[in-house]
């Protein structure tokens, strides 16, 4: 089942953003994305699991050309309004990319691997169409965290497998050396723990992540 394809789940993703706590949440998901990603030279970027375009619009501020790609038409539909023009759209399933192997210079995905059928799958297609010195980004939801722990009482997350850091570093490690960032650190009662001494205390619930794929 993709949740995604639900039309008032698509309506949804973007409106969390405009909310202060997304707005807060967004922007230490952002400042992590961009601490792990310092050194990927701004070229080509493949994005998997695109969804509405938000992190698109972050990636193009950033100064990549963007391919945006989605499997859910309600998702599509969304980024095709905010983003037509800027991007390069291509509905793709990234369980089996019909993309030429070590032909993509950059790939990034964000928050979209915790709905995939077979994380391993979507994983080794991004290894076999990475070229070698290519890099992989991506964001992920920490299973560690309190939003881990409690993913069973959420309508989306529920339908989701998420990774531990140890789990993401195990997949990673098959491109090369990477590097991973937490944050988002929340207490049981959403709290934003970020800036505080306090943070240390619980894992964070966004896993930021980057690796160069080894020649």
């Amino acid at each position: 089942m993709n949740i995604f394809a639900d039309e008032t789940v698509a309506n949804a993703y973007d409106s969390y953003y405009e909310t202060e706590f997304g707005k807060k949440v967004d922007e230490l998901e952002r400042a992590a994305l961009l601490e792990v990603m310092k050194d990927v030279p701004r070229g080509k970027l493949l994005e998997l699991g695109s969804g509405t375009g938000h992190w698109t619009e972050f990636f193009l501020e950033q100064g990549f050309t963007v391919t945006a790609s989605e499997v859910s038409d309600a998702m599509f539909a969304h980024a095709r309004q905010k983003l037509a023009g800027r991007v390069e759209f291509r509905k793709a399933d990234m369980m089996n990319l019909s993309i030429e192997s070590e032909s993509v210079e950059n790939i990034a995905v964000i928050t979209a691997l915790e709905f995939v059928e077979d994380q391993m799958q979507a994983f080794a297609q991004m290894y076999r169409v990475l070229k070698p010195g290519g890099w992989l980004i991506v964001g992920c939801l920490n299973d560690s965290s309190v939003l881990g722990k409690n993913k069973a009482d959420d309508p989306v997350y529920c339908h989701g497998e998420f990774m531990t850091k140890n789990d993401l570093e195990t997949y990673l490690e098959s491109f090369g050396i990477p590097q991973i960032v937490e944050c988002v650190h929340l207490t049981a009662n959403s709290e934003v723990l970020d800036g505080t001494d306090d943070a240390k205390t619980v894992p964070g619930v966004f896993l930021a992540a980057c690796v160069q794929k080894e020649d």
